[in-house]
């Protein structure tokens, strides 16, 4: 196997590998969601935890790729880069990475989906807190007093 076979070949096996990490992002991010409900700050902690562990697996997969279409003379920001990557790939493993590529895209739009609907529960708590906080503050610091 070439240089470039092995680079597809790792390609392929990190875009398999991120979406089993999206799943298992998905489902630490539907738990966060939960214990933010309930104000569990210790789960919360440790859900928050994983996630980054998860995230840097992800990021680090993200960068290599980007250094890999690179190296095969594509711009990794330009449309369909990846798809003209896995085109070097032989038949069934390209029909195999282009089906697993798909399928990454749309676990992406749904983690972002969860993790903006986590991010407006916790905007909300936040508000709440300052509400809660700025009315006891200004009430007894900015209130006048009638003496």
């Amino acid at each position: 196997m070439n240089r470039s076979e092995q680079l597809l070949q790792l390609v392929g096996r990190d875009i398999e590998l991120d979406c089993a990490d999206y799943h298992g992002l998905q489902r630490l991010m539907q738990a966060l969601y939960e214990q933010l409900l309930v104000r569990n700050s210790a789960q919360i902690e440790s859900l928050n935890q994983q996630i980054v562990v998860l995230v840097d697996f992800i990021r680090a997969r993200a960068e290599r790729r980007r250094k890999i279409i690179t190296a095969f003379g594509l711009a990794p920001t330009a449309p369909g880069a990846m798809e003209k990557l896995l085109a070097h790939c032989p038949l069934p493993s390209r029909t195999t990475y282009l089906t697993c590529w798909r399928e990454l895209e749309q676990l992406i739009e749904r983690t972002q989906s969860l993790n903006e609907r986590n991010g407006k529960l916790l905007a909300m708590h936040n508000d709440i807190l300052n509400q809660i906080l700025g009315t006891r503050a200004s009430t007894e610091v900015y209130s006048p007093r009638y003496y």
